[in-house]
């Protein structure tokens, strides 16, 4: 997912990925999070989610990889593995309040789900040469992830005119918004994400969103449209 987010930019530095295919991308992410947490047994928590290991077929079919930090619920980890979990700042929660949880794997979907919302990297560059991570820059604009009116102005260029969908940017927000909460306890299990996405998703891609024919997603799998 990457590889599309972040390397087939636009003149406006956008992504080239359309609103529904990104959410399609969300969705399929989610039900493998909640295979992992809810259906394996024990439940594996992954550790490492990010954009770069959301593998993308050419139907934009996301699929988890790379489960070389995973470990189950009930195993204790050993040191070696802590310190590159620790080390991916920006994808993952605070080293001070963290515990082994499926917690750990939701707060990585909320960065996730921002990168696609606002079409920003985990973590860039600021003009000051320093790194800020998409996380710590939530808490100055949440006015505007919460303002329907005001949504618009922070979300990737290459969707906000898409004002049509504005309800379903307000919604994703709620949740990106509720998975990066700094205390686990406040953020949602995996499976109350996935049902609060089923219906910002149309049923051409997966979901339960009725479309009008006229959208060119309603007939163009394929596309990144």
């Amino acid at each position: 997912m990457d590889h599309w987010k972040h390397n087939f930019m636009g003149p406006s530095h956008g992504s080239a990925l359309s609103w529904h295919i990104r959410m399609k991308i969300a969705l399929d992410t989610a039900r493998g999070l909640e295979y992992l947490h809810e259906h394996c047994n024990p439940p594996v928590i992954h550790r490492d989610l990010k954009s770069s290991n959301i593998l993308l077929d050419s139907d934009f079919n996301a699929k988890i990889s790379d489960f070389g930090l995973a470990v189950n619920h009930w195993e204790s980890p050993p040191k070696e593995i802590l310190k590159p979990f620790w080390g991916h700042w920006g994808l993952c929660s605070s080293p001070s309040t963290w515990k082994l949880t499926e917690k750990s794997d939701v707060y990585a979907f909320g960065v996730v789900l921002l990168e696609l919302l606002l079409g920003r990297r985990p973590v860039e560059k600021t003009a000051q040469s320093q790194c800020q991570s998409i996380v710590t820059w939530v808490p100055n604009i949440l006015p505007q992830l919460t303002d329907r009116s005001k949504l618009p102005n922070i979300i990737d260029p290459m969707i906000k005119n898409t004002m049509d969908l504005k309800h379903l940017y307000q919604q994703v927000a709620a949740v990106a918004v509720l998975c990066v909460q700094p205390e686990p306890s406040y953020r949602p299990l995996i499976t109350d994400v996935l049902h609060s996405l089923i219906p910002l998703v149309p049923m051409e891609l997966g979901g339960t969103l009725r479309i009008s024919p006229e959208s060119p997603c309603a007939t163009r799998k394929q596309s990144p449209c």
